[in-house]
């Protein structure tokens, strides 16, 4: 069994939450709604990009009230640890590779990539002034690895943001092959033990989903590059309302066929 991928047993209702992008009020909002929606036999599932771009603060409160709402969920009678899960987004990908940034071959290049792509946030939030990591890219393995060592002290000292970055899992299924659900993108032509990095960067290709995917009935995602808002398509549905980027975040209770019937908004 693939340590990488979410077994979800199947339920009346599955609980996703979309992209958070660091949003602490927006995901505030969801969870006190959410608190008075659930049912007893519901599963609940994150789509990642938890960390976000936005300001260090609302990075860290955002990622501790995710802990919050975890022990929250898993306190409640009959629920079983494997019925929720943490899709590792964007972010939590480049967080990850960022830890070993040591290793690639062209460091600066590659941290001004994420610098693009909205890793600031993250850095910042854990003491760290991005401007000065980039100059530290730049001069040699030695000290990037005191950079790294020292990055991943400060991420320990938050009581359990190391454990939940350890616990993303790249997608996650339904048990009975009917719902998969995904960051941001998905190979059709590729099995989903054969996706590699498309979970992060295949937005195109989820877009491009027209036919079944196996026995699947519909693919979820949390994370969109283009529209925003609720989209519904045959076999995929995309849950990005645009949290931490001015719009509100989204979290719909799907049935084992992946229909929408109910539907929360931060807003």
């Amino acid at each position: 069994m693939s340590t990488v991928l979410a077994p979800i047993k199947p339920a009346e209702r599955i609980w996703v939450v979309g992209a958070i992008n660091g949003d602490h009020g927006a995901l505030c909002a969801v969870h006190r709604k959410l608190a008075q929606h659930m049912k007893p036999g519901d599963r609940l599932v994150y789509l990642g990009n938890y960390w976000g771009d936005g300001t260090a603060e609302n990075v860290v409160a955002t990622i501790n009230e995710l802990l919050l709402f975890r022990r929250f969920f898993i306190a409640k009678d009959g629920v079983d640890i494997s019925d929720i899960a943490f899709l590792r987004g964007a972010v939590e990908e480049m967080l990850s590779k960022l830890q070993q940034i040591q290793f690639a071959p062209n460091p600066g290049e590659v941290f001004d990539w994420m610098l693009t792509r909205g890793i600031a946030g993250p850095v910042r939030a854990y003491g760290f002034d991005p401007v000065h990591v980039q100059r530290t890219m730049h001069q040699g393995a030695h000290a990037i690895s005191q950079w790294t060592s020292g990055f991943a002290d400060a991420v320990r000292r938050h009581s359990g943001h190391n454990a939940l970055m350890s616990d993303l899992k790249h997608a996650a299924y339904s048990t009975d092959g009917r719902l998969i659900f995904v960051h941001t993108g998905l190979d059709g032509s590729r099995p989903l033990t054969g996706q590699t990095d498309t979970f992060w960067w295949g937005g195109s290709m989820f877009e491009a989903i027209t036919e079944r995917y196996y026995d699947c009935a519909r693919i979820v995602r949390g994370a969109s590059q283009g529209q925003t808002g609720l989209q519904e398509r045959e076999f995929t549905l995309s849950l990005d309302g645009g949290a931490g980027r001015g719009g509100h975040l989204i979290a719909v209770a799907l049935d084992g066929q992946g229909a929408v019937i109910e539907q929360i908004t931060s807003s």
